[in-house]
């Protein structure tokens, strides 16, 4: 360590909440100029601009943050009314279906049934370490949120999920636990991408993967292996990487192939791993598709612009988004309704880097 650097000891304690009242003491003026201020009215009310200044710096100094709660109270859409959803998942995975749910979830709620008091939507996003689901704070009490989607746990989770009853409406995604509604892809994704590969006439075939396995690529891998061996006559083999991240794909590949691992052909279970697998090929000075074919999972918006555009098996995220927004709606309207399990179907999208055409 650099002998001149020194290290400032700060609390962890949380501060107690900057109120109105506290700025209007510290600047000198009134609870009521303030408030007008903060709430951004001082032009309609010919409050001066130096003023203005003073009070925002003032509250800028003390750490103010308004009072979600009691705006919300003040205006009459108070939690009565709002929904707050929590989009959960793991530090570790990417947000593969947010955009689509978010999307999906405007559209399913605007064009839904109109009651005498129609409700809002909040949307918040949790993240959690990977096995660690059973940490996050308000998960088990329902003081956070008022439903949830739940994506990207590790089998550490499912079976925390398996053994708690959680107080509000919860779908999941990707993940099949008894107790929970919850939207699934076709489990024989893996045995798709076999046979898109040996249709192409590859026969040396590799699955990357990264570390924690969950539920759905754990099942992407086992039919690839499964479909491999079946009409292959031998098992392909398995590059492992250290994360989910593009990184710990590319370090993976790289190192298989440093190692004289070869391969013709290689399913990659996430699409960031697949871009991760692209650096690490073309550093090697091997082509895709002439020298390895890739395959990658679920068509992200990214997919059609890797180079060359990347074969996916899966289903689109468009469709998770949409299928996860219904039913959580549909769990909304109706609690105590059954948990539905919503298999969907695998698509098959053909592009260069399987030597296909766009």
């Amino acid at each position: 360590m650099n002998p001149g650097f020194r290290m400032k000891k700060t609390s962890l304690q949380p501060a107690a909440r900057v109120t109105v009242r506290n700025i209007a003491e510290a600047a000198g003026f009134t609870i009521g100029t303030v408030s007008t201020i903060l709430n951004n009215r001082h032009v309609e009310r010919r409050i001066p601009l130096e003023t203005v200044e003073k009070i925002r710096a003032v509250a800028a100094r003390l750490g103010y943050l308004p009072d979600i709660g009691a705006r919300r109270l003040r205006s009459g859409t108070g939690l009565k009314h709002n929904i707050v959803i929590a989009f959960i998942t793991s530090f570790e995975a990417p947000l593969g279906v947010i955009n689509q749910f978010v999307s999906a979830l405007r559209q399913a709620a605007a064009t839904g049934p109109r009651g005498p008091h129609e409700r809002t939507f909040s949307l918040l996003v949790e993240m959690f370490a990977a096995g660690q689901l059973r940490e996050l704070p308000g998960l088990l009490t329902g003081d956070h949120f008022n439903a949830a989607l739940i994506a990207n746990t590790t089998p550490a989770d499912d079976q925390f999920l398996g053994r708690v009853h959680l107080p509000f409406p919860v779908v999941l995604i990707n993940r099949h636990v008894p107790g929970y509604a919850c939207v699934v892809e076709d489990l024989s994704s893996g045995g798709r991408a076999a046979g898109v590969l040996i249709r192409a006439k590859r026969t040396r075939l590799a699955v990357l993967h990264g570390r924690p396995l969950t539920q759905i690529t754990q099942a992407r891998v086992d039919s690839f292996m499964a479909a491999s061996a079946r009409q292959l006559g031998r098992p392909a083999q398995v590059i492992e990487a250290g994360s989910l991240s593009e990184t710990g794909a590319h370090d993976a590949m790289a190192r298989f192939l440093t190692a004289g691992g070869e391969c013709d052909a290689v399913y990659a279970v996430t699409d960031s791993l697949a871009l991760g697998a692209y650096h690490a090929i073309k550093r090697q000075k091997l082509g895709i598709p002439d020298d390895i074919a890739l395959v990658g999972v679920g068509d992200y918006e990214t997919a059609p612009f890797f180079d060359p555009p990347l074969t996916c098996v899966g289903v689109p995220r468009a469709e998770f988004g949409a299928a996860a927004a219904g039913l959580l709606l549909q769990r909304l309207a109706n609690p105590g309704a059954t948990c539905e399990r919503q298999d969907l179907p695998v698509q098959v999208v053909l592009r260069e880097s399987t030597g296909h055409g766009g």
